[in-house]
């Protein structure tokens, strides 16, 4: 073991470069002494450990990590943005059909069509009959099945890269136009 004293005195032992600096085995020449050579290597650790701030590199690479980050957090921050709008835009759709089922709780016509726009959204009302086949005969049946109509309801509207559709259908009963 090298022991020196921190200001550079003599160390115990006889040393040389080969021992200290690189295992090599090279004679030192006379005008530098060991205790300088053996002061120096153990002098520069201590200087690099006290070294403060960050490298170029260090401070690139945090830049990268941050801007792959931030596009990251962007893209996300995108894509819930544009599923609130087309969560809303199926809302105001579905709406839309529900308030035309509504209007036509019942059928006066068989084969019943009617189309129309609202704001963005085109809809078109379709009706046709059921067709109700129990097996019975008419005069076996206690009561007359009334009769009733499919009522299909479809609204579209314009989407990103193709048009989006709702489609309701529901059963009501075609029933005497009142004057």
């Amino acid at each position: 073991m090298i022991y020196c004293e921190p200001q550079g005195s003599l160390c115990s032992g006889a040393l040389s470069s080969a021992n200290i600096l690189d295992d090599t085995a090279t004679a030192l020449p006379p005008a530098i002494p060991n205790s300088f050579l053996v002061r120096r290597k153990l002098d520069e650790p201590q200087h690099r450990l006290g070294a403060k701030g960050f490298s170029l590199i260090e401070m690139l690479v945090a830049l990268v990590v941050l801007s792959l980050s931030l596009g990251v957090l962007y893209q996300a921050a995108m894509g819930a943005t544009r599923n609130v709008r087309v969560a809303s835009e199926y809302t105001d759709a579905v709406m839309l059909a529900e308030s035309m089922l509504a209007e036509y709780s019942y059928i006066t016509d068989e084969n019943f069509s009617l189309s129309g726009r609202f704001g963005q959204y085109d809809w078109q009302i379709s009706s046709w009959p059921v067709t109700q086949d129990d097996g019975l005969a008419p005069e076996h049946r206690a009561v007359t099945p009334q009769a009733l109509q499919y009522l299909e309801v479809v609204v579209s509207w314009p989407g990103r890269q193709t048009s989006r559709i709702v489609d309701l259908l529901t059963v009501v009963p075609l029933s005497e136009a009142t004057e």
